[in-house]
């Protein structure tokens, strides 16, 4: 019998091993998962500490037995990878409860060990305390909520880092009733994806709610005794805080590819072709601890995002039970929501772009996302960049108040996928009804203003 073992229990693990024991019910599908939880939505976890959501369990897509019971794959919970023999395929594994050892033999491997943060690395001395927290698994979003919610009201919380996490983690823990302080090491909010014009909209709407964003400041140490800590030293003083939340320094989670000797890309990610094969061909590797095409600009690049995860694992999945499945890769699509502002990216921002030696050019506007005579309209700040020698987009950033915003960026990363222009934008039939949008989109308006750049006429390539 053809055995599969699939290390690695998230989203992108389970995938695989749910799809290859589907496709071929003969295959012995085993999966190693270091925890007691397995199909978990990592997410979910600014939402647990904030009490949004009230249970662990319910971050869970499944429950353990689901995949045992109903699709009759072998779990090996609270089991880690210890060491894998390559040339004889075997993996020693430990009982994390007993400490005993065995090992396993494999005819498919398949990689999906995440992504570890980098925060022990960055700051050692946080080990010795206990009201700093970062994420190690899906249970700490629970453990930021008990220690939270034994604090007196109007405690100080400090996050380190103003991306996604530490961004949804602001609104969570603010309104638990914590005094929410972020420091941000760059000179804006969300600065992997928004440009700063758009991220200092946020930054306003943040400060409106009671955050207090402190920019340009790298965290150099955190400073306490008694095993908690007190504050953290940046260049201009120290910050004060009763609890701590690090949302910065991730990296994938490699070592196993290491140790089978597998080739590391460019980006520090696990190399993989289109079909998530690795540099050896029975193992492949999916999720965080991989990296993948960008399909803007054709490069290697390492996304932790749970889409193309999931995606990822589907495709190892049906390749493994010996159909035929690729993953061409990403366009890098994202979106958050803090508070009352949804942020939403796809492909590229300018700064990326012109590092990349596109000469850009760019729409930008603030319009309405509905009928303007429709009553409780919001506005949408979008910016939509464009290649100026092809006319091809290469990426799209929008802020506002309304989930339309969200789906105004899934319109343009569609085209980016197909690599699509801005001629291409102008002909989207986008819908439209007075209570949902206005006859003038706003992505149509943006891709007038940049035909006003690039012509009326699309240009041949």
């Amino acid at each position: 019998m053809t055995r599969v073992v699939v290390i690695g229990g998230g989203a992108a693990g389970m995938a695989a091993a749910s799809r290859a024991k589907r496709l071929n019910p003969k295959m012995d599908v085993v999966v190693i998962e270091r925890t007691k939880w397995v199909s978990f939505a990592l997410c979910g976890i600014p939402y647990l500490a904030g009490c949004v959501v009230k249970t662990l369990d319910q971050l869970l897509y499944y429950k353990p037995e689901d995949f045992v019971k109903k699709r009759g794959i072998n779990l090996m919970l609270e089991t880690e990878a210890v060491k894998i023999d390559s040339s004889r395929k075997k993996i020693v594994y430990r009982n994390i409860k007993t400490g005993d050892e065995d090992e396993i033999d494999w005819d498919y491997l398949i990689l999906a060990t995440g992504a570890r943060s980098r925060a022990p690395k960055m700051w050692p001395e946080i080990k010795e305390f206990e009201n700093v927290f970062y994420i190690k698994h899906i249970k700490t979003g629970d453990e930021i909520r008990r220690y939270a919610l034994k604090l007196p009201y109007g405690s100080n919380a400090v996050i380190i880092g103003a991306g996604y996490v530490g961004l949804e983690m602001a609104e969570n823990l603010s309104r638990l009733g914590l005094k929410v302080t972020i420091i941000e090491a760059l000179d804006r909010v969300a600065p992997r994806v928004l440009d700063k014009d758009l991220a200092e909209k946020v930054e306003e709407r943040l400060k409106t709610h009671g955050i207090k964003v402190i920019k340009n400041s790298p965290v150099k140490e955190f400073k306490g005794g008694n095993g908690k800590a007190r504050k953290v030293v940046i260049e201009d003083g120290e910050v004060y805080g009763d609890i701590f939340v690090i949302g910065v320094g991730i990296e994938p989670n490699v070592k196993l590819a290491k140790d089978l000797n597998l080739k590391i890309g460019n980006t520090g990610a696990t190399w993989t072709d289109e079909r998530t094969r690795t540099s050896r061909p029975d193992v492949y590797a999916v999720g965080d601890m991989a990296e993948h095409k960008d399909l803007v600009t054709g490069r290697m690049v390492w996304r932790p995002f749970a889409p193309a995860a999931n995606k990822m694992g589907y495709v190892a999945g049906t390749n493994v039970a010996g159909k035929d499945a690729v993953f061409s890769g990403s366009v890098g699509t994202s979106t958050f929501k803090t508070f009352d502002v949804v942020v939403a990216t796809t492909g590229l921002n300018r700064t990326e772009a012109e590092r990349l030696g596109y000469k850009v050019v760019e729409a930008s506007l603030t319009a309405h996302t509905k009928a303007h005579y429709m009553p409780e309209g919001k506005e949408v700040n979008l910016k939509v960049i464009a290649d100026e020698e092809t006319g091809r987009i290469l990426g799209a950033q929008a802020v506002g108040e309304d989930e339309s915003t969200f789906w105004r960026i899934n319109v343009i990363a569609s085209l980016l996928t197909t690599k699509g222009t801005v001629w291409d934008l102008f002909l989207s039939d986008v819908g439209y009804a007075p209570p949902l949008s206005p006859v003038w989109d706003p992505l149509i308006i943006a891709s007038r203003l940049l035909m006003r750049k690039l012509g009326e006429i699309p240009r041949k390539v």
